[in-house]
């Protein structure tokens, strides 16, 4: 009996290694931008989140098109990503991104977060990784700001004056109904 089992051991295991495995798995590095590289599986990630951004019409793309424009993506997220490491300070906290979470659900037309996530998973996208995208943009403007808040000058009279004169073109228009 322990010869047996033994024997159709051995004969499992040479089956296992001497047959060719169709699947491959494959990961190669594309770019390498800084510490930080893309690769095969980070494209069609990004492929998919434009998808997400788009409503789906980015998938009306040809294929080296959408890569392109997925790579260009890419490329500036690793940049910020880069830059973001040298302002470990700047935290966005969990309001914030929830705030811009609502917005974006909104903005895509949705009516609650609930939907936005259905339709998530409807085009393969967690929603972890969108609310992580939410947070780098987040930080990113947060790092933005921070450069140029002193450079930036509100002149509240033009702001006023311009207001005026629109408000002043929308009361001289007239409505008629047919």
């Amino acid at each position: 009996r322990k010869n047996i089992k033994l024997f159709k051991s051995i004969i499992f295991l040479l089956i296992l290694l001497l047959t060719n495995s169709k699947a491959e798995l494959t990961n190669k590095v594309i770019i390498r931008v800084g510490s930080e590289i893309i690769t095969d599986y980070d494209i069609t990630r990004e492929i998919k989140y434009l998808n997400v951004l788009t409503m789906g019409s980015f998938e009306n793309l040809d294929i080296q098109e959408a890569e392109k424009i997925a790579v260009d993506s890419l490329i500036k997220d690793k940049v910020k990503i880069n830059a973001l490491i040298n302002y470990e300070n700047i935290i966005i906290n969990d309001k914030l991104i929830n705030d811009q979470i609502a917005r974006t659900t909104r903005d895509l037309g949705f009516r609650d977060e609930e939907d936005l996530k259905t339709f998530l998973v409807m085009k393969e996208y967690t929603f972890e990784e969108f609310k992580k995208k939410i947070t780098l943009e987040l930080r990113w403007n947060q790092l933005i700001y921070q450069f140029y808040k002193n450079q930036i000058i509100v002149n509240k009279e033009k702001i006023d004056k311009k207001l005026k004169i629109l408000i002043s073109k929308q009361r001289k228009r007239e409505e008629y109904l047919i």
